[in-house]
């Protein structure tokens, strides 16, 4: 199996959106403790960082749509 290391982990968790670590248990159904765990290092659970890519990918793509509507409301 798989495991990042800390500094990746760590890298990941702050890139995550603001309420990032709530949204990845919600989804895992897992405790903050445990997500937090996880990118702290004590933990290893594949499903907790493949959830913060999903995650952040949405972010991204939802920040970039808003970006898009501002420059075309502004060019008009």
């Amino acid at each position: 199996m798989y495991q990042m290391d800390s500094k990746s982990l760590k890298a990941l968790r702050s890139k995550l959106p603001k309420g990032g670590i709530g949204l990845i248990a919600e989804r895992t159904q897992l405790s903050k403790a445990m997500v937090s765990s996880v990118f702290s290092g004590k933990r290893n659970n594949i499903k907790v960082v493949d959830v913060a890519f999903e995650i952040i990918e949405e972010a991204n793509k939802e920040k970039a749509k808003r970006e898009n509507r501002f420059k075309s409301i502004l060019s008009k």
